[in-house]
């Protein structure tokens, strides 16, 4: 049963826990340390990813924020109590470049995370704050990931965006 022979199949979670407690457990699991450590990645794979997609800010995959006024003037007249002079502002991750979704840019980012294992691996990354990421640009980069692949299951457009 796979992808590759397009067999249908249903995979169920043996390790499926109630919302709350799941939240808990990411909320004990989870560090600070985590959170810089991805923010330290994608800065690592900025001047990468600005080659590749030009329509990303520097490297960024950043989404746009837009005003919503008619949506603040809504929630004024239904709620006495909303701060008159507070702007609402939506985040358009549906407008994000390269992934084009808010669940692809997750999957972007493990795809990334796979890339820089293998990367150290092979020895084209030292691992150290002088790696130039743009490496993996390269001929013996394309060489080294050809011999590799992903496959990507989603409900919806998590897959296609990988791609």
């Amino acid at each position: 049963m796979s992808l590759e022979t397009m067999t249908p199949f249903l995979w169920n979670n043996p390790r499926l826990l109630p919302a709350k407690q799941a939240l808990a457990l990411v909320a004990e699991t989870m560090t600070p340390a985590d959170m810089d450590d991805a923010a330290l990645r994608l800065q690592r794979f900025a001047p990468c990813l600005a080659q590749l997609f030009p329509e990303t800010a520097r490297g960024i995959i950043e989404s746009p924020l837009r005003r919503i006024d008619g949506m603040a003037t809504v929630l004024r007249r239904e709620n006495p109590g909303w701060p008159a002079s507070a702007p609402l502002l939506i985040k358009l991750d549906s407008h994000l470049p390269i992934a084009g979704s808010i669940k692809a840019r997750g999957g972007v980012y493990e795809v990334l995370v796979h890339a820089e294992h293998l990367a150290r691996q092979a020895g084209l990354l030292a691992g150290d704050r002088d790696d130039d990421y743009r490496v993996l640009l390269t001929a013996p980069a394309r060489e080294l990931f050809a011999q590799h692949r992903i496959e990507v299951g989603s409900t919806g457009n998590l897959g296609p965006s990988i791609g």
